[in-house]
């Protein structure tokens, strides 16, 4: 029962409830299905518009620059070497490594930009196009990560192939065919990659959220990212694996629309994968991220 009420007592001091940002409150341990694709759906229908403009500039300009500039490097070279003979290969050497360079730095724009408007629409804050370029002081980041995981394969691959071809092959020249290597190799490759895929499976599924966590998190590396990634995915990669297979449904039967669907059905994907990134975070055993530039306050 409530003391009777005295008008000489001190009113206590009353304060409004302080204004915060919408969360994310799904975690890895009580999170259905049903519970992302729900977030993706929301978030996907409030933002459509901006993700749909953002999906067009990533065709424009994140793809269709490099394709275009692939493709006019190719005429043009075509037609140098005929005349020139083996002293343009220097320059075309160079020609593709800059195409190459370019390809990763418009890879690091969009693909961070659309990972921090993930970020931001599973949030509930509002997404604009102006969140796609959020994240270019992170390009570097990007670029050493991308170069990290291509030395980590070789250095996987390189053995398995060294033994295949000693053990099936043997020495080879120039002069070997090609067809030569493609029988003795081609089979053993195939089986030795049928047995690893597992490991492979296991590999990816670790580090799926690296490039995720360099767009939420403005604290961490190229190198930390990975090994966060691999510490929210412990003990779910049967759900990782599980998602990333819907995920490729969508993306496929969405590319199977004269690609006009991947306009619509790219950013579902992004927000679902995403929806599972903060899932699964929430709960893991890691820092907490610096939001700044995605959700604009720090931990």
């Amino acid at each position: 029962m409530e003391p009777p009420y005295d008008p000489h007592e001190p009113a206590l001091a009353t304060f409004e409830p302080r204004p915060t940002t919408p969360g994310f409150d799904l975690r890895r341990d009580s999170f259905t299905l049903t519970d992302l694709l729900s977030r993706a759906s929301d978030a996907w229908s409030r933002d459509l518009g901006a993700w749909v403009l953002a999906m067009l500039l990533y065709g424009l300009i994140g793809m269709g620059v490099p394709t275009v500039l692939g493709f006019v490097w190719g005429i043009f070279g075509a037609f140098q070497e005929s005349g020139t003979g083996g002293a343009f290969q220097m320059i075309d050497w160079f020609v593709q490594g800059l195409l190459q360079v370019v390809q990763l730095v418009l890879g690091a724009i969009f693909t961070l930009g659309l990972w921090a408007m993930a970020m931001r629409g599973l949030h509930g804050q509002p997404v604009t196009l102006g969140i796609l370029f959020s994240q270019l002081s992170k390009i570097w980041k990007y670029v050493l990560q991308a170069l990290t995981i291509f030395a980590g394969i070789v250095m996987i691959v390189a053995p398995i192939l060294l033994i295949v071809f000693l053990a099936f092959v043997g020495p080879v020249d120039r002069s070997t065919p090609m067809d030569e290597i493609t029988d003795k190799a081609g089979m053993p490759l195939l089986i030795a990659f049928g047995i690893l895929l597992p490991l492979y499976v296991y590999i990816v599924a670790g580090i799926a959220f690296m490039q995720i966590e360099l767009a939420f998190n403005d604290d961490v590396g190229p190198v930390e990212s990975i090994l966060i990634s691999w510490r929210i995915a412990r003990g779910k990669r049967l759900r990782i694996i599980g998602v990333g297979l819907i995920a490729v449904l969508i993306w496929t039967g969405s590319a199977m629309l004269c690609g006009i669907g991947l306009l619509f059905g790219g950013p579902f994907v992004t927000l679902l994968v995403g929806a599972l990134y903060l899932a699964l975070r929430n709960g893991a055993d890691v820092p907490l991220a610096n939001t700044a530039s995605t959700l604009g306050h720090r931990p």
